[in-house]
């Protein structure tokens, strides 16, 4: 039915007789990504991406988005490679989709900007065990449950 209300608006405005659009689709681009969002955060103008399946942290980042939560950082278990369908490229980390929560404030260890975690994913990995970015803005939520 979202599929048939967004055509309808699309068409409508090209038609010119709207103007709103549909900005988020509910198809994942890969059934990987289906049943989570991935929120995409900025730190400090360099972007990357989380697919949270959490269900306390989804609620949170949709308060954040609202307005109604100031608390903003992604706080959660790092891993190796990109992460489900890619979703972190180009980086070669990415967080745990369960294990991650919307914090208000973390410890420093776990903070950094995603290209500093890039070059060195092994201790984040192997050591800290968690990102942490104070600095993380969510500019933007797509929704694939």
């Amino acid at each position: 039915m979202f599929r048939s209300i967004c055509s309808f608006v699309l068409a409508a405005s090209l038609l010119g007789v709207l103007t709103a659009g549909c900005s988020d689709s509910p198809t994942a681009p890969s059934p990987e990504l289906e049943g989570g969002v991935v929120a995409t955060f900025d730190v400090s103008g360099t972007t990357f991406k989380v697919f949270i399946t959490n269900s306390v942290a989804i609620n949170r980042l949709y308060s954040v988005r609202n307005g109604t939560l100031t608390g903003q950082i992604p706080n959660g278990r790092i891993r190796r490679g990109p992460g489900a369908a890619g979703h972190n490229a180009p980086y070669s980390w990415h967080l745990d989709p369960v294990d991650i929560e919307i914090v208000d404030a973390s410890i420093e260890l776990c903070d950094g900007a995603p290209d500093y975690v890039e070059q060195n994913v092994d201790e984040f990995v192997d050591v800290i065990g968690r990102y942490c970015p104070w600095g993380a803005r969510l500019v933007r939520i797509d929704d694939y449950r």
